[in-house]
């Protein structure tokens, strides 16, 4: 079977490997598409990253289920899943246990089921403590943080707050309802929104970009007593926190990211009814199609953002 693999900054190569074949209680999943996940696009452009080994990547799989092993019980030959994996997703075919493997609705499009993103936004939108009436201001709406705006939505935030500085989220912002929309670009985005708050600042304001001025505008732009929430993935290197002013006003902070794979599969299932439901709406989001012979250009426009790029997901069929 093909499958795409990290090589070197830059480059991935797509490799002819054994198919896997599931055993005990593992399901063999077709996948259909996986998703470019940010966190992978920051080892792609690293120049520093080396490895000795092909690292057979990718993490946000959808796919139908071809084979079960003979411990399965749940799950039968041809039922639709989402998936929840490591490593492994750029390919063909996968193997990993049943209870990895959540089921998806017949109306769900594949590539509208990434499971993993969604999972990480529901997380996060549970643990950012939003509460009904809240003041929320959102710092980044690119596709995730367009996932947790629709969770904090729902969640009962009366006002929320969009910042940033490409054309395509502010498109987003409207379509999802926000309240307010700052161009960072243009205005002081940290006044703005403390004029719009009545100088005291948001009640939760969610750092959604994982890069350091976002985050010094977060501290700036929290109320007193308030909740800043880290859901942006910082790489690259250590960020610098205004720790003197996160006392003063006596902040909780929440990093937003969970690690424990039982806690993902939860947010996973959470995701997957508010998408079958019609209460979390994909569409939108998912805006670039590759194959997986093509998975370096996919690469290189995830990081050049041409015009229109939300979300780049490889395609099986």
């Amino acid at each position: 079977m093909k499958a795409a693999a990290f090589i070197k900054p830059g480059m991935t190569q797509v490799f002819e490997i054994d198919k896997p074949v599931p055993v005990h209680d593992e399901v063999l999943v077709k996948i259909a598409v996986c998703g470019l996940c940010s966190s992978e696009l920051g080892m792609w452009v690293n120049k520093d990253f080396k490895t000795e080994h092909p690292i057979f990547f990718g993490h946000e799989a959808t796919g139908i289920v071809e084979q079960t092993g003979p411990d399965v019980q749940t799950l039968s030959v041809g039922d639709r899943v989402t998936l929840f994996t490591e490593r492994g997703g750029y390919s063909e075919y996968i193997a990993l246990p049943e209870k990895w493997a959540v089921k998806l609705g017949d109306h769900v499009p594949y590539e509208w089921a990434l499971g993993e993103p969604i999972a990480c936004a529901m997380n996060g939108t549970r643990r950012s403590g939003v509460e009904v009436g809240d003041t929320v201001a959102i710092i980044g709406l690119g596709f995730m943080g367009s996932l947790i705006m629709q969770g904090i939505r729902l969640k009962g935030a009366s006002r929320i707050i969009v910042v940033d500085t490409r054309e395509e989220s502010f498109e987003l912002a409207r379509k999802f309802g926000a309240d307010e929309i700052i161009d960072s670009k243009t205005e002081d985005a940290a006044a703005r929104i403390m004029e719009l708050t009545g100088n005291k600042g948001a009640d939760v304001v969610v750092e959604c970009t994982g890069y350091q001025e976002p985050l010094d505008l977060a501290t700036k732009a929290v109320k007193i007593r308030g909740r800043l929430v880290i859901f942006g993935y910082h790489q690259g290197g250590p960020r610098t926190i205004d720790v003197q002013t996160w006392n003063w006003k006596g902040l909780d902070v929440v990093n937003a990211h969970e690690r424990d794979p039982e806690v993902y599969l939860q947010g996973m299932k959470t995701g997957m009814k508010l998408l079958e439901s019609g209460h979390l709406n994909m569409e939108p989001l998912v805006s670039h199609f590759y194959g997986l012979d093509d998975i370096n250009q996919a690469f290189q426009d995830a990081y050049s953002k041409p015009p229109g790029f939300i979300k780049a997901v490889i395609k099986n069929f």
